[in-house]
């Protein structure tokens, strides 16, 4: 799914005079010390994330095969939690304008807030969000709580930009501000990539069509060696635009494929355009081939890329991994480096940059970046 960049925006905290409340003999707890306190205390809720809290739900599971259980039930009312995504589309967001133009006012909310509540009753997506949510128990048992992340991932591949010219990075980072979806393990570290223009827009004319927008049909390349081990066509490009998710969508990726890189190293490449998959699997590719077009099926609200770098092939029980890209340039900034020593200077990219594979500037450009 593609969403709106926003930035939370945290409110100021402290007393600069250092005001204290004098009563007989010098307080021991100031002014100042409260308001600290207080903001500690706003700053850890904040870093809650409710579709993780939604997940103790599974504690209220067993009281309805075992009566002597029956008190866990009230564990039951954390899946509420997982409704946050939708409610949050009921809240103002920041002022902070974003890099990239979307039509979201209220009437984009109320579209998608009323497809994704189709979608939440359609079988088959229905059967991969409880996927995801298994997945993401699994993933937390196998790691100990402690799933991959930047300062304890070591990644092996020299992976380049799946695509050529500059896109915008829309949706996606390795910090959990910047996250895809942090609650949903598998995607905590996937990118959402689009094209714009100077001014942010995502599409020419009303966004009504496919065809209108610009990344749509551009080609999707292998960001290295490897072997394909999972692929899917044929899936629809959705016939909705400007909020609307397709509520008849078979699978959240829609068109895709999966690449094995390394050994617990896997790339995924969604909502490819329908009957643009070029490879199969147990195909071997190399870096800068083609695999697909960049399309809008599956669960996607306008066409973009979805990119992610998991440590399994299975897209609902694998852990995401932090991911760092080779040559690219990143307009207006410079990019975070990794791993500079042992593999060359390596960058990590966040929403709202724009980002351009270096080698691709003398190769071709879609005529629609012209």
């Amino acid at each position: 799914m593609l969403r709106r960049v926003v930035t939370a925006v945290s409110g100021g905290h402290g007393n600069p005079n250092g005001l204290k409340t004098v009563i007989g003999a010098e307080p021991k707890v100031s002014v100042e010390m409260i308001a600290d306190a207080l903001h500690s205390l706003r700053s850890s809720l904040r870093r809650i994330d409710p579709i993780t809290v939604s997940y103790l739900g599974v504690l209220g599971i067993p009281s309805y095969f075992v009566d002597s259980l029956e008190p866990l039930r009230i564990f039951m009312l954390f899946w509420l939690f997982g409704l946050w995504p939708l409610v949050s589309l009921l809240l103002p967001t920041s002022d902070e304008e974003s890099a990239v133009e979307f039509d979201a006012d209220w009437r984009w909310r109320g579209r998608f807030l009323a497809s994704n509540l189709l979608v939440m009753v359609n079988p088959f997506i229905l059967a991969q969000s409880i996927g995801q949510l298994v997945g993401y128990v699994l993933v937390l048992s196998t790691y100990l709580g402690r799933p991959p992340a930047p300062e304890r991932f070591d990644q092996r591949t020299d992976l380049t930009l799946p695509f050529s010219g500059t896109w915008m990075v829309v949706n996606g980072g390795v910090k959990k501000e910047d996250s895809h979806s942090w609650g949903i393990i598998s995607q905590r570290y996937a990118y959402d990539f689009v094209i714009t223009e100077d001014d942010g827009r995502t599409h020419e004319g009303s966004g009504a069509t496919a065809e209108e927008y610009f990344c749509y049909g551009e080609p999707m390349l292998a960001p290295a060696d490897g072997t394909v081990v999972d692929t899917k066509d044929g899936h629809r490009d959705s016939p909705y635009f400007r909020g609307l998710l397709d509520p008849l969508q078979r699978d959240l990726r829609g068109n895709y494929a999966t690449i094995r890189h390394a050994e617990n190293e896997y790339s995924v490449l969604a909502h490819l355009q329908a009957g643009s998959v070029t490879v199969e699997e147990g195909e071997k590719v190399e870096r800068g081939e083609q695999i697909g077009r960049c399309g809008h099926s599956g669960n996607s609200t306008e066409p973009h890329l979805h990119f992610q770098l998991q440590d399994r092939p299975s897209f609902f029980f694998s852990a995401g991994l932090p991911i760092t890209f080779d040559n690219v340039e990143i307009e207006g900034e410079k990019g975070r480096e990794a791993d500079g020593e042992r593999r060359g200077t390596r960058t990590s990219i966040r929403e709202g940059q724009r980002v351009t594979a270096a080698e691709s500037s003398g190769t071709r450009i879609s005529e629609r970046q012209v």
